[in-house]
């Protein structure tokens, strides 16, 4: 039975540039609509009880105060949470004041990331956020006023425009701000986004990075502003730059006493992220809200993406679920593959073979042999077992690896 609950609000009051997730313009009275409903989506759920909570969007601090909070209580008055959840809601810097993280942490909410993105403020003005870098370091210090003692604040890298030293002044500042936890996601463009639509309009000539997916998401900006007051002349940066900028990053932040924990991921020690841990583990887990996921007994469910749809199945007593997968024994394997890849402590060969009845050796010997020559991937012993991980080199060709399995 999951223990992992994962809620969904699709809301936001702008839609960034970069965005291709399910979310739409912040409407107060269809929000409130989508929120009674969401309630009773959850109520149906069969959880025992719930380790980790995660509330993301969409925006999920673009709901008024009190409506957010009564949701948060809603939820917790149903489940029995364990003595030492973690329970994390998403917070964009533009949507939170003292008002709001203090009825946020009052409710049960005891972890928040801050989708800061950038402390440059001509980048933040690119991608489209609502906030300024001001804003972004006054949110961190409001969250911590409010008693938020686990706080964890995302950053994007590869934006159009800047050089690198604009990178790294963010991770600089980023630091000083000492949350406990930074992600750091490659900027991707995404087909259907306005960032593709601009491109497509204004074509540059270098290739564009496309290893790393973001995972973030928030409010279109100004179609076609450039950085800086340029205009329209956009450049992304070169595949050399942005690999100098991910390499950076990790020394960086691994000298300032973060944990690397996972490809995008950093922490202070006792503070990684258990809920996003329990995906690349391939735990169980349920998902509610507009197009949410589940994973249960080796299934997948997909909740519908249409707002209209998702109201009506519920107001019909209807389940919204979409579309079931099941999961065979060999896409689960792939899957755990991949996904304990993505974790820099790799993945534990004895374990891994009593759980997927496979031996990755055996396997993959030869293609891993090729690996470890080209200095992409590694064997060792980590606490009297076995485990394969990737290098560092390997990490920055990761999207190129997997691809080289299937």
């Amino acid at each position: 039975m999951p223990t992992a609950l994962y809620v969904h609000i699709p809301f936001c009051l702008k839609r960034c540039i970069y965005c291709d997730f399910v979310s739409g313009i912040y409407e107060p009275e269809k929000a409130g609509a989508y929120i009674e409903a969401l309630k009773k989506e959850v109520q149906g759920r069969m959880i025992k009880g719930i380790s980790t909570l995660y509330i993301g969007g969409g925006t999920p601090t673009a709901l008024a105060t009190d409506v957010l909070a009564d949701l948060i209580k809603y939820i917790f008055s149903l489940f029995q949470f364990a003595e030492n959840y973690e329970a994390t809601i998403e917070a964009n810097p533009g949507t939170i004041d003292k008002e709001k993280l203090q009825a946020i942490r009052s409710s049960g909410i005891n972890r928040i990331s801050i989708g800061v993105q950038s402390f440059n403020d001509d980048e933040l003005a690119f991608l489209g956020r609502i906030h300024s870098s001001g804003d972004a370091e006054q949110a961190v210090h409001l969250a911590r006023s409010a008693g938020f003692e686990n706080i964890g604040i995302d950053l994007i890298y590869g934006i159009p425009g800047p050089s690198i030293e604009s990178w790294k002044r963010t991770l600089e500042e980023a630091v000083r701000l000492k949350p406990q936890h930074i992600s750091t996601y490659e900027l991707t463009v995404e087909e259907g986004t306005e960032l593709s639509e601009y491109l497509m309009d204004h074509p540059h000539p270098n290739p564009l990075p496309s290893r790393e997916r973001v995972l973030k998401k928030s409010p279109p900006s100004p179609r076609g502003r450039g950085i800086g007051g340029g205009g329209n002349n956009l450049s992304m940066p070169e595949e050399d730059t942005i690999i100098e900028m991910y390499e950076y990053t990790i020394d960086y932040l691994t000298a300032n006493g973060y944990v690397h924990y996972e490809i995008s991921n950093f922490a202070l020690p006792g503070y990684q992220c258990r809920h996003n841990l329990n995906y690349w583990d391939r735990g169980e887990y349920y998902g509610v809200g507009l197009g949410a996921h589940s994973f249960i007994d080796g299934k997948r469910f997909y909740n519908t993406d249409n707002l209209d749809e998702y109201l009506k199945m519920i107001s019909e007593g209807k389940s919204p679920i979409k579309e079931t997968e099941d999961i065979t024994a060999d896409k689960a394997f792939f899957e755990a593959f991949f996904l304990g890849l993505r974790k820099t402590e790799g993945i534990n060969l004895k374990a891994f073979s009593e759980r997927y009845g496979k031996d990755i050796l055996q396997l993959y010997g030869e293609k891993i042999g090729e690996l470890q020559d080209a200095g992409l991937m590694e064997l060792g012993t980590n606490r009297l077992n076995r485990y394969l991980r990737l290098t560092r080199k390997g990490i920055l060709l990761s999207n190129e690896i997997f691809a080289g399995f299937t």
